[in-house]
């Protein structure tokens, strides 16, 4: 068939259309710039009013008009010239109009906590309509009956479920779905619909996306969850609705884990405390009078909070893993999403309407009924429930009125939530269930196929719910199939055969229904055919629900206010806000699933599982999808084992003795290394520590040859201290007084420069300037490595974060073997250039450094490696180091002993000796990081605690650095202290450079900026490190929050004032 030159499907049609667009935006630019100049001049301007109003159209544009070039204030000069005329009233009408439409009529939201806040029942979603979408009140009608259905001419729902519905044999679901998938899916119809028993046109619960299963669908139910302790938090593992526990045990499963996030998230605002208006509870005494009314406000504000936090996680695992699964995005390796929510300007300027509310109607309460979809073991599973739900009868007996009878019994007998169980689950003393339980019901409705959509594809069971279900929709006088079809502009079908192409599913049908047109939509919709697997199908439901879940999708959540226009920073605070997005460029193809399970069944699930990142397609299917689309070495297919737990070790013996036994514990996570660094040479990392200890000694020894001496390297940093504060300060209006935000200008970037001259790396001094990286990109570069390799990262995050790193370092050795090259004479004169950096003259001492590192190792991408582990080991760690030293001594309740002695003209060594005793004590009670990571290497003991070999420990440091039978006094503050060995030292420039070196150059940085006059912190929040306490990463006593809001162990920002 040929192809005119007009058809949508010819390419040249969409370049030639893409080119008059430009060619069309091309001529108006040229007539606003000419209507400028005439405005400009003064001059008479007789253009027509078609013309003028192209002018007025240049304001609509969608990208955003530059309101520097002064468009609108010319048209207003052009009307005010000719304001008699009846061109400019035509023009005034038009330029009202869109200046109108700026702004939506009537506003999305309020301002006030009333609004901003999700109620119980659902309620004030639209806040003109505050009734619309509540629950209690009833379902919508969407579609016009034009086809009389009467009920008394209809067949009998028994004998319409035994002949159309019911399963011959199972069939396995064609794309791959698991039936984890579904349990999803019944999570996401149990939070919209909730038919009352009493009276079937009302709907229970809220026409919003509101998790309302977990947090019930009124006030009665949400209190029976709820803590009230002042930390918004909820009962341990519990829901608020009952009826869920008649659900497949996967179905609990997930709503517990969504308990665990809001509790997680509660916990995070509390520490975080974004607006400084929490209190801890413990912090109150328990009989103190105005105990409740000091936590009465606090419980309310991040209870809801986490609510508005946890919804949002909910609805962005809907448009990811569920969407994805639905559209066949998965099969493709897709990551894109829909995106409901944003704000849409039409052609004529105004918004098109969101966050306007909702209400779930009838027609789409039919469309959600997917028991075809049932798995074999949910199947049997539901068979297990009737026989003892009925134990006098089988499930074919079973009529509405003992259904009923038997819930209201069931409710009548039912425990406290707290004491709810499913699936064979039992909870512990503390009320939770064993993490180990709830993943393995996981990991079973991840490995059981789903069932395909289908005529006489629904389980035998489920006779009964399907009865209920066909009966509810001639209680509602729901429309026929081919009325909901022309409502949603489809086809409507001609005849049975045409609707489904199975002739003994066709001819049954028109035996029972006779035409068509007379059809149930609840029927219709459930046996007819089902789309193909094909782009863009995943779901491969029956046609009509395709389509039609699609826009009920959008409805439900573009109408939702919460998801809308309040769904803000401000509302959700900045980290809760940040916490919920998707990240599209994450595993999974921007799995939300994924991120959950990590967060709240830690260690059972791995950060390279398929069943962790695809729990809604069976492993199986995955492992098909991923080979097609390239991916099958990224993910790990087989079922997840639990991690090995972590012992902690705090006494100080024990600890000293991982630290400095030789053979016995090595680095944890030296694997991690290997993943991102080739052979020898990186000693800060390795799984050889023998060879690593070669290396480093190696490496100091010829660093400070290099120099000239250890004090040469700690002058260097005092001078450039003081450089770096005299460039970056600045002062106020009127004053002398000097301002300098301490660590973002200073203490992040100083060892970054030292480091950067010894690897030969260049620094741009802006973004623009000639370089290889600014000092600030080079620290996120180093400070990823170092996170990598030493600290805990978030599990979701680990993939990605390991591919960024392994770029990171592939871009920095780069550059260091730019400068090192493969030969000694490179090497030399590399070595040279640093001995001049530091002495500023020739001398042998040169030489010998280089004759010493050439006579250690020949192999230059060892020696590259060296030099690169020095990079990473003397940097990132020694900055946020100096922040916590500084932060210490800036403290007005701590000795102003280091204010006195970094004052002195000309320090004597018991003065430096001092100095530095004042940084390790600093670093004793506020160290740079909580402990470290070590795995043993063979049988070990340590204290009375045995090990096996490649057994996982946290050294805790700090704990251990507070033991009264080492430090005397030990929460007091004593420079003088001694032997210095006694302190403990971690993974950082401690040990990358020794705590010789790395002591004496912070206490040279110290007096730097304590020498300042008048030293104090900034104003307000300026002056304070914003960091909190965190329970979410063992390695970090302290976290911060990143410029992107996310967990970060790294301080960005505190500003200092001086004379």
């Amino acid at each position: 068939m040929s192809v005119s030159k007009s058809s949508r499907f010819d390419s040249s049609a969409i370049l030639d259309g893409d080119s008059q667009s430009i060619s069309a935006t091309l001529r108006q630019h040229k007539l606003v710039d000419e209507f400028r100049k005439q405005v400009q001049k003064g001059g008479n301007i007789s253009w027509d009013l078609g013309t003028l109003e192209g002018i007025v159209d240049a304001l609509r544009h969608p990208d955003g008009v530059d309101d520097r070039k002064m468009l609108l204030e010319h048209i207003l000069v052009y009307l005010s010239q000719r304001a008699d005329s009846k061109l400019s009233s035509t023009l005034q009408n038009k330029v009202v109009e869109l200046l109108y439409l700026d702004l939506p009529h009537p506003p999305e939201t309020y301002v006030g906590n009333q609004y901003a806040w999700r109620t119980a029942d659902g309620c004030n979603n639209n806040i003109a309509v505050p009734e619309m979408g509540k629950a209690g009140t009833p379902y919508a009608r969407s579609v016009q009956q034009t086809h009389a259905l009467p009920r008394n001419e209809l067949p009998d729902a028994g004998l319409v479920f035994d002949t159309l519905l019911r399963r011959e044999d199972f069939v396995k679901h064609p794309a791959g779905l698991s039936s984890m998938m579904f349990s999803f899916a019944a999570l996401v119809i149990h939070t919209v619909f909730r038919t009352s028993h009493t009276n079937v046109s009302i709907n229970e619960t809220s026409s919003y996306v509101d998790l309302s299963p977990l947090y019930g669908h009124d006030a009665a139910a949400l209190e029976k969850i709820r803590v009230r302790n002042g930390r918004g938090l909820l009962k341990p593992d519990t829901f608020a609705e009952d009826r869920l526990l008649l659900l497949p045990p996967a179905v609990c499963v997930l709503l517990v884990l969504f308990n665990r996030n809001h509790n997680y998230i509660a916990k995070m605002l509390l520490q975080i405390n974004e607006r400084g208006t929490y209190v801890d509870p413990n912090s109150i005494p328990h009989d103190d009078p105005k105990r409740s009314a000091k936590l009465l406000a606090q419980e309310e504000e991040i209870f809801q909070v986490a609510r508005l936090i946890n919804c949002a996680w909910f609805a962005s695992a809907v448009f990811s893993d569920y969407f994805s699964a639905i559209l066949g995005l998965v099969r493709q390796g897709n990551s894109w999403s829909l995106n409901p929510f944003g704000e849409i300007r039409q052609a004529d300027h105004s918004l098109f309407e969101r966050g306007q509310g909702n209400v779930c109607s009838v027609e789409f309460n039919c469309l959600y009924r997917w028991h075809a979809t049932t798995s074999q073991a949910d199947e049997k599973w539901v068979e297990q429930l009737f026989a003892q739900m009925f134990k006098d009868k089988t499930w074919d007996q079973v009529s509405i009125a003992d259904f009923k009878a038997a819930a209201k019994q069931a409710q009548a007998m039912e425990p406290d939530v707290t004491h709810w169980t499913f699936g064979n689950l039992q909870r512990q003393d503390d009320g939770t269930f064993k993490d180990e339980d709830l993943a393995g019901v996981i990991y079973a409705a991840t490995e059981h196929p789903a069932g395909a959509f289908g005529a006489r594809r629904t389980p035998h069971v489920m006779r009964l719910h399907e009865i209920m279900g066909i009966e509810s929709n001639r209680q509602w006088g729901v429309c026929s199939l081919n009325d909901f079809r022309k409502f949603l502009g489809l086809k409507t079908y001609d005849s049975f055969l045409e609707w489904n192409p199975d002739p003994a599913i066709a001819a049954a049908a028109e035996k029972l229904y006779g035409h068509i047109d007379r059809l149930e939509l609840y029927v219709g919709l459930q046996a007819e055919a089902s789309k193909p697997v094909i782009e863009g199908a995943g779901l491969c439901p029956s046609y009509t629900i395709s389509r039609a879940i699609l826009s009920d999708a959008i409805a439900l959540t573009r109408g939702d206010r919460f998801f809308t226009a309040d769904y803000t920073p401000f509302n959700m605070t900045s980290w809760g806000f940040a916490d919920c997005q998707r990240d599209p460029t994450g595993p999974g193809y921007g799995s939300t699933l994924g991120r959950l399970f990590l967060r709240t069944l830690p260690g059972q699930f791995a950060g390279d599982s398929s069943y962790t990142w695809f729990p809604l397609m069976t492993p199986d299917a995955m492992t098909a999808i991923l080979k097609n689309v390239g991916d099958i070495k990224k993910y790990n297919l087989t079922r997840p084992l639990p991690s090995p737990s972590t012992f902690e070790l705090n006494d100080y013996k024990d600890v000293a003795h991982v630290l400095w036994t030789e053979g016995q514990f090595n680095v944890r996570y030296a694997s991690r290394a290997g993943l991102v660094i080739n052979g020898e040479g990186f000693f800060i990392a390795s799984e050889d520590p023998e060879r690593a200890g070669r290396e480093h000694h190696a490496l100091v020894k010829a660093l400070t040859a290099a120099a000239g001496s250890e004090q040469k390297i700690a002058a260097w940093f005092y001078q450039k201290t003081r450089e770096l504060i005299m460039r970056e300060s600045y002062t106020t209006v009127g004053s002398q007084t000097k301002y300098v935000d301490i660590v973002r200008d200073v203490l992040r970037l100083l060892p970054i420069h030292w480091a950067a001259e010894l690897a030969g790396i260049q620094i741009k001094s802006s973004a623009s300037s000639d370089g290889d990286y600014t000092s600030q990109e080079l620290f996120d570069m180093i400070s990823d490595i170092y996170s990598f390799l030493f600290l805990d990262v978030e599990a979701s995050k680990l993939m990605n974060f390991e591919a960024q790193v392994k770029n990171h370092v592939q871009d920095l050795l780069q550059i260091i073997r730019r400068n090192f090259g493969g030969s000694r004479l490179s090497v030399i004169g590399m070595l040279e250039s640093i001995a001049q950096w530091f002495s500023g003259t020739q001398s042998s001492t040169r030489y010998e450094f280089a004759e010493r590192l050439s006579a250690f190792s020949r192999d230059a991408d060892a020696v590259c490696n060296m030099v690169l582990a020095l990079l990473v080991g003397s940097t990132v760690e020694m900055s946020q180091a100096l922040v916590h030293v500084v932060n210490f001594y800036l403290d007005s309740a701590k000795p102003r002993d280091v204010n006195v002695l970094a004052s002195k003209s000309e320090p004597d060594a018991d003065d430096e000796a001092l100095m530095e005793g004042f940084v390790l004590e600093a670093l004793r009670l506020d160290p740079t990081f909580r402990g470290v990571y070590r795995e043993s290497m063979k049988p070990v003991a340590v204290g009375q605690h045995k090990f096996q070999a490649n057994q996982r420990v946290f050294v805790n440091i700090h704990e251990a650095s507070l033991d009264s039978h080492v430090f005397a006094h030990p929460r007091s503050v004593n420079p003088k202290r001694t032997p210095m060995r006694r302190y403990l030292f971690g993974d950082g420039s401690a040990k990358c450079i020794g705590p010789e070196l790395s002591t004496k150059i912070q206490a040279h940085v110290v007096r730097a900026i304590f020498s300042l006059p008048h030293l104090q912190r900034g104003p307000g929040q300026s002056g304070i490190l914003k960091r909190f306490k965190v329970n979410a990463l063992q390695t970090s006593t302290y976290a911060y929050l990143s410029p992107t809001q996310q967990l970060s162990p790294w301080a960005d920002s505190m500003v200092v004032k001086f004379d």
